[in-house]
């Protein structure tokens, strides 16, 4: 099992998530993340640039993490988000939809 990821908040607001998040991971994550939620219309951006999916379920977690925060109506914006991610947010639609924002995803290096 990973390390518990980590959570700060920057003076901008954004949320700055990092470590590792594997399947036992994302329930803790998503209750720590239930602070997010705002006001409708508020806006949340997570940085996800030194965050790392270990596996599918992590992937689906952040997935469902991010449709929450926009049930509640706030517009959210996700940067430098893993390959993974941000191709399971294209190829079920998320993308398409009003109030989510994909900026600079990563581009994952080939093993080697």
């Amino acid at each position: 099992m990973a390390e518990p990821v980590a959570l700060y908040r920057v003076a901008d607001g954004t949320v700055h998530l990092h470590g590792e998040l594997d399947a036992a991971g994302v329930p803790a994550l998503n209750a720590r993340l239930q602070s997010l939620r705002g006001e409708e219309g508020a806006e949340c951006t997570l940085e996800l640039d030194e965050l790392e999916l270990l596996d599918a379920a992590a992937v689906i977690g952040m997935l469902e993490l991010i449709r929450g925060l926009m049930a509640d109506k706030m517009h959210v914006t996700v940067l430098h988000a893993p390959q993974t991610l941000a191709h399971t947010l294209y190829r079920v639609g998320e993308l398409e939809r009003h109030g989510l924002r994909l900026i600079d995803p990563r581009e994952e290096e080939p093993y080697g």
